[in-house]
């Protein structure tokens, strides 16, 4: 049954769909002044009904419903009416239903009950401006060049897509969980999630649960009262309390012990906490980003996660691809690195030699966009020159990956290194030569702090103090 008189005028059609009546009038008072026909349904098949002969632009779906839910729904009309814009309206407890909804491209929007009003009027006014535009989003269009998406350089296919569902996935409150290997730049995606939000204003935190104990973990997220514990003498807030309407990201989710995985699961599931030592509880509003770069799958089969709690962190899911398998972005992430630290470091690189190129084109970077960074940044501050050549960078991979490696890349591309060393007319230098150079460079520009100098050359300490030993033990035997 129709619920509200149909509206003849070219306004843009605004489709409410919800079995309780209460609601559907609640929606329609928040809405009031929007610059679109409402029409509202209580019915989910005579709403379907209506979408067969007539072309809703933005639709808004309860998820439980008796006849119809409303993924199912606005799946239906997906089929129908393509350019429309789905968003599911639902409780925090039904986020495993809605998830297929996502996956499948049904669902474009997540807007959690009890909404707040102010959201609901900017995701659909959002929503409109794009209909007016033709569904063009109010960004840059990803085009075939590089772009630089907060801070994140690329021209991959896989990472412009990843670009344009951080912009579709930012709006919704719905949690987001990031995977990749470490050094994929997981909080990079989290603060461009932030950054695409309307509560952008707002704070982002984000803790790394790998860093704490399990007491100290609980009063990070929870914070604790005033004698809570002992040593705990005066009240602190913790970071849900602290991320307001903001984003807290979650890093390494899955080192969480179990006992915290269940007060997890209640801070998602009912949107509200209680500090360590209170018996009141507090309401979580932030939206909520977790990662790892674990297989938390693996990690819920072995029992290690819980279920429950990575189907309610699992509604979009972000997977971020090695930067092995992102072509030509491994030279372009290089080139903005290395315009970045010379203007920092005031130095005169200004490029890269044939062969260093090369090199960066082929070593695999197990440690991902921050090892490469890193690496730039290390070559950078302990050379000097207008060019980083592949004895440099070669130098730089000596101390993180094993000689074979290294002999493999040599000779890979050892006539562009010979032919770099006889236009310099150098005399070629023994691996181990260069390694200790590399080392003694970053103990020097360190100040003597080894631990500072192996954070900077991407090993532990004890492998310099290893090195060390053995160089002045092989200087003894030959005094």
């Amino acid at each position: 049954m129709l619920d509200s008189v149909l509206d003849t005028s070219q306004l843009p059609v605004l489709l409410l769909v919800d079995d309780d009546k209460d609601v559907l009038a609640a929606l329609e008072r928040t809405l009031h002044g929007i610059q679109a026909t409402i029409i509202s349904y209580s019915c989910p098949t005579e709403a379907l009904k209506y979408c067969k002969f007539n072309q809703p632009q933005i639709i808004i779906s309860d998820q439980k419903m008796p006849e119809l839910e409303g993924c199912e729904l606005l799946s239906k009309i997906q089929v129908l009416w393509p350019d429309s814009q789905r968003i599911i309206l639902s409780a925090h407890q039904d986020f495993q239903s809605v998830s297929s909804g996502f996956n499948s491209g049904a669902v474009e929007r997540y807007i959690c009950k009890p909404w707040d009003n102010k959201e609901l009027r900017f995701i659909v006014s959002k929503a409109l401006q794009n209909n007016s535009s033709h569904h063009v989003p109010q960004r840059q269009p990803l085009t075939d060049e590089a772009i630089n998406f907060h801070s994140m350089i690329a021209a991959h296919p896989s990472m412009k897509t990843l670009f344009d569902n951080i912009c579709q996935a930012a709006t919704s409150n719905a949690p987001i969980f990031i995977t990749g290997e470490t050094g994929t730049g997981k909080e990079l995606v989290a603060k461009a999630c932030h950054e695409e939000n309307f509560h952008q204003s707002q704070p982002f935190l984000a803790v790394n649960c790998a860093n704490f104990t399990e007491n100290l973990m609980e009063s990070q997220l929870f914070g604790h009262i005033k004698g809570a514990f002992t040593g705990a003498v005066s009240a602190q807030e913790g970071v849900f309390a602290a991320a307001k309407q903001g984003t807290l990201f979650l890093d390494e989710i899955t080192s969480l012990s179990k006992p915290l995985q269940a007060k997890l699961l209640r801070v998602v599931q009912e949107r509200e906490f209680t500090p360590l030592g209170s018996t009141k509880s507090q309401k979580f509003h932030a939206k909520l980003i977790s990662a790892s770069s674990n297989s938390i799958r693996n990690a819920v089969l072995s029992g290690e996660f819980r279920e429950d709690l990575f189907y309610r962190l699992n509604i979009i899911t972000f997977s971020l691809p090695a930067l092995r398998d992102r072509g030509a972005d491994r030279l372009l992430i290089a080139k903005h690195y290395l315009k970045k630290y010379a203007r920092i470091e005031n130095k005169n690189f200004r490029g890269f030699s044939k062969g260093c190129l090369q090199i960066i084109n082929q070593y695999n970077w197990p440690g991902n966009v921050r090892q490469l960074e890193n690496i730039v940044h290390g070559i950078i501050i302990l050379n000097n020159g207008d060019q980083i050549n592949s004895q440099m960078i070669i130098s730089a991979l000596s101390t993180t990956i094993s000689p074979i490696d290294n002999q493999d890349i040599i000779n890979t591309i050892g006539e562009s290194i010979r032919q770099e060393n006889t236009a310099a007319t150098h005399q070629v230098i023994p691996l181990w030569q260069t390694e200790k150079q590399a080392i003694e460079n970053a103990i020097s520009y360190c100040q003597g702090n080894v631990p500072q100098a192996a954070a900077l050359l991407e090993v532990s300490p004890s492998t310099i103090y290893r090195k060390k030993q053995a160089w002045d033990e092989s200087s003894l035997s030959n005094d």
